[in-house]
């Protein structure tokens, strides 16, 4: 990707236009770059050159380091000796399988806790972001939103629950990421606001059971959307597996 295609792509983002009206910093060129990994305009296997990206955004090179690093972490891109950064592959379903088995441990029984202890006004604010998040449409931005209001629906699910590691825990998982990275081009991620909200029913009704078993249909649907993916779209085809034992 040349320096012109570069330039066109930042100025095109949000966060690239930001950039444009105050000084730019490693959490902007991080969010430039998401959003470039996000909706592909970087794809699978592209190389990244931190000299050209940097001469884009109009900063040095060690804000894009730190950022290039940042993104690194989570899974999205790859540094190789000799070859620096690239786009790492999408994630594939056995990747899938497993992070939704992690997340089958720890998440139902953190919506039981959050049931529990929870205020009254904590499930009123819960409920209310889950009916009015995410924006319910299937373009690249709004698909976008969808992502970020997921993840911060199951954020905040953790906060209720007070147990500071598991949230952490599931921070660090990035599978919203990683998802949403597969999701955009299927138009699925805003099929979760129902799930979403009878999770917060059940922490509102203080109801421990029902909390967790809507959690675990949810993190099941989930899978079963993944699974939806992986047939249509050849692009995410290449990482197929089964999976046996589906619910």
């Amino acid at each position: 990707m040349d320096h012109t295609q570069i330039d066109d792509l930042i100025r095109s983002s949000d966060a690239g236009r930001r950039l444009a009206h105050r000084r730019p910093l490693t959490n902007d060129v991080y969010e430039v770059v998401v959003d470039m990994l996000m909706n592909h305009a970087l794809g699978p296997g592209d190389r990244i050159n931190i000299d050209s990206l940097a001469r884009s955004l109009g900063v040095s090179p060690t804000p894009v380091r730190e950022a290039l690093a940042h993104i690194e972490s989570e899974g999205l891109i790859i540094k190789a000796p000799q070859r620096g950064y690239t786009v790492a592959p999408l994630i594939t379903l056995d990747q899938l399988q497993e992070l939704i088995e992690l997340r089958l441990l720890i998440e139902p029984a953190t919506a039981a806790a959050a049931a529990k202890r929870t205020t009254i006004q904590q499930a009123n604010e819960l409920r209310s972001f889950a009916r009015t998040g995410g924006a319910g449409n299937n373009d690249v931005a709004a698909n976008r939103l969808d992502m970020l209001y997921d993840a911060q629906f199951h954020d905040m699910v953790a906060e209720l629950a007070g147990n500071r590691l598991i949230r952490e825990t599931l921070a660090r998982l990035r599978s919203h990421l990683h998802m949403y990275r597969l999701y955009h081009h299927a138009g699925q991620a805003a099929a979760t606001k129902p799930e979403h909200l009878a999770i917060a029913r059940a922490i509102r009704d203080r109801d421990p059971e029902a909390a967790n078993a809507a959690m675990v249909t949810h993190l099941r649907t989930a899978l079963d959307r993944l699974h939806a993916v992986f047939a249509d779209d050849p692009r995410a085809a290449e990482g197929r597996s089964t999976i046996p034992g589906q619910g």
